[in-house]
């Protein structure tokens, strides 16, 4: 096993935008020599939405091959944190060093230089590197460089603002590193320039303190990299009960490890089923079912909740040809998220997306932090419905592009529109006739 075949995705990602003389190995040793430091205060870390946000940045700079180094008071973890495993929060984070990707290691040294330093909370000291702060709220999630915001002690009780704080600052060391390696095309770099301020609001909605929230039986089709980061999300959110089964075929390879949440390097070799059926908090219960949707299982009936996590256009057809009622689908190209709902009667999934788009079959160019938010979005789009409070249709479909979220059209909500083409044949689609 290698870092090459580890990072093997992102490495394929970044040629759209540097220099072809570059080697593999040298796009590669750029990432795995950034070093980033993440540093907190007591008070940030006393809740578990505080808690949230350094496990989470910490995955996603790992899964990139980062060095991480940690400036962190100790403290007990408040609740589970799945991949991570310990008591205390830096032992589960010093633990993980290695096990996400092999050559990215984790450690607290106070000779320690960092190359990018993120902040939640407050800082002891004056950086001596670019530094951004997160911020945030309960749904809200934003990272500002200093100079720009003030240290504020992370207060949020929800952790999905977390998330999105981790995100968007996973996506500057991201870019950080891509500003260091010759681009191809010199006006490319637009694409990759700092964001001094940015954020993102999905937005608030009511959710009663210390009860539990059911979120029924739920199938996902696809235990790869969307599906994890859904399934990453939902287990750090209090309260959930949820069971239900999740679809897949596919056998862990090295290449997963770049993006895939909830894998470890010792799961290679292993369905992707059994691992995301068994990394998750107390309240989730999934069967595993290795067959690939639809198969001799899964040409049954599907649950009333069904979210799908496939890349893969045609799968969205079949799947949205056997539900019956509510659909969550999430998908990622490039740089880019697409996320929407569906339900009986509104426009479904085939005429969001009529035309397959079958490329040449090859590789798929990601990043961790890309399919991060296509999960995460699936995730608040399940919560919302189970709360009884989805978006409305105008915010059907969710085009997001994460790189630039400092840019007022880096996130679009669309409605979806019924087509008389629509290759799935929904209700919508036959009303036009």
């Amino acid at each position: 096993m290698t870092a090459l075949a580890e990072l093997d995705r992102m490495i394929l990602l970044s040629r759209d935008h540097v220099a072809p003389t570059l080697s593999d190995e040298e796009i590669c040793q750029q990432f795995q020599s950034l070093k980033v430091l993440c540093v907190s205060d007591p008070h940030s870390l006393s809740s578990h939405s505080g808690q949230t946000v350094v496990f989470t940045l910490v995955a996603l700079l790992s899964r990139m091959g980062m060095q991480v180094g940690l400036n962190l008071p100790d403290t007990a973890v408040l609740l589970p944190q799945p991949p991570f495993l310990g008591s205390s929060l830096c032992e589960a984070l010093l633990a993980s060093g290695r096990k996400l990707v092999t050559e990215a290691t984790v450690r607290s040294d106070s000779d320690f230089k960092a190359d990018v330093i993120f902040v939640v909370g407050d800082f002891p000291g004056k950086p001596d590197a670019p530094c951004w702060y997160l911020t945030g709220s309960d749904w809200l999630g934003s990272v500002a460089m200093r100079g720009i915001a003030k240290p504020e002690p992370w207060s949020a009780r929800l952790p999905v603002g977390a998330m999105v704080s981790a995100a968007l600052a996973a996506c500057e060391a991201f870019k950080f590193v891509m500003r260091s390696l010759p681009p191809r095309n010199p006006p490319d770099a637009v694409f990759f320039q700092p964001s001094f301020s940015s954020s993102w609001n999905f937005d608030r909605i009511n959710v009663p303190l210390g009860e539990l929230i059911d979120l029924g039986f739920v199938d996902f089709v696809s235990a790869g990299a969307i599906s994890q980061a859904a399934l990453f999300a939902l287990s750090r959110f209090p309260g959930i009960e949820m069971s239900g089964r999740v679809f897949d075929d596919d056998i862990t390879e090295a290449s997963n490890l770049n993006r895939n949440m909830l894998t470890l390097a010792s799961d290679l070799g292993q369905p992707k089923v059994l691992i995301a059926s068994r990394r998750h908090g107390a309240g989730v219960h999934l069967q595993p079912i290795v067959e690939r949707f639809p198969g001799r299982i899964s040409d049954t009936r599907l649950a009333q909740r069904v979210v799908v996590g496939v890349d893969d256009i045609p799968s969205r057809w079949r799947v949205q040809e056997k539900a019956s009622n509510w659909i969550a689908v999430g998908g990622t190209s490039h740089y880019n998220i697409s996320s929407s709902v569906h339900t009986p009667g509104s426009p479904c999934s085939g005429c969001l997306h009529p035309v397959d788009d079958s490329g040449d079959g090859g590789r798929i160019p990601t990043v961790s932090f890309v399919s991060f938010w296509a999960g995460l979005a699936m995730t608040v789009r399940l919560l919302r419905e189970a709360l009884g409070e989805p978006y409305p249709p105008e915010r059907q479909h969710l085009w997001l592009t994460p790189l630039r979220m400092d840019l007022s059209h880096a996130g679009m909500w669309i409605p979806v529109a019924p087509r008389r083409d629509c290759p799935a044949h929904c209700l919508a689609s036959r009303s036009m006739f």
